[in-house]
């Protein structure tokens, strides 16, 4: 249905990268990201908009995948230091805030529909942890003296933030991938397309 896509992706884009040597692993991450999103799309329009953003992912994942091969010795590039890193970074943060807000929302929409509570829960619980992380990078990038001085308890709290929900996430998806469609079931996006016109007629039957 796409969250195996998602899975796997995910775990490229995120988890591999966390790395920066290992960035390069955003080329295949990001992509079968797409790809899963594009099997969503279909069943809820969250997801459509999702599809839609993760496309600013591409040449992201380009630039980031050079940086990760020029920090392994193959290579030097000047792009890859002074503002124009900078602003790639700040192009960085901005698409993964709204990335992640947006999935995360498609996720907690789509499992409503289908009436799985907990795993709406677990997507309310994840966006919260995921906006208090870029929130506290956000600050800790503020070119403040106080801030500048303390980088290093800020530092330690924001990748203990991010590893904390990025395998939140990656349970997340996962349980998704078990449960939305387990085996056996694999015509689940009908019966998704079918409880939708049904909700449909009914509101259309209220009016």
């Amino acid at each position: 249905m796409g969250f195996g896509w998602l899975l796997i992706g995910y775990f490229f884009a995120n988890v591999m990268s966390l790395y920066s040597p290992l960035s390069f692993a955003m080329l295949a991450g990001y992509p079968m990201m797409i790809m899963g999103l594009y099997h969503l799309a279909p069943y809820h329009p969250r997801f459509r908009y999702t599809f839609y953003a993760s496309f600013v992912s591409l040449p992201l994942a380009i630039y980031f995948a050079l940086y990760g091969f020029s920090q392994m010795g193959f290579g030097y590039f000047p792009f890859f230091t002074g503002t124009f890193y900078t602003v790639m970074e700040w192009c960085y943060f901005a698409f993964s805030l709204l990335f992640h807000a947006l999935f995360l929302f498609a996720v907690a929409g789509l499992t409503r529909e289908l009436g799985l509570i907990a795993l709406e829960g677990n997507a309310w619980r994840n966006l919260i942890f995921v906006g208090t992380y870029y929130l506290l990078d956000g600050i800790a990038r503020m070119p403040i003296p106080w801030i500048m001085a303390h980088q290093g308890y800020f530092s330690l709290s924001l990748i203990l933030l991010r590893i904390c929900f990025i395998l939140l996430n990656i349970y997340l998806i996962y349980k998704c991938y078990r449960y939305i469609c387990p085996e056996g079931e694999e015509n689940m996006p009908d019966k998704l397309s079918q409880k939708s016109k049904k909700q449909k007629r009914e509101k259309e039957d209220k009016k």
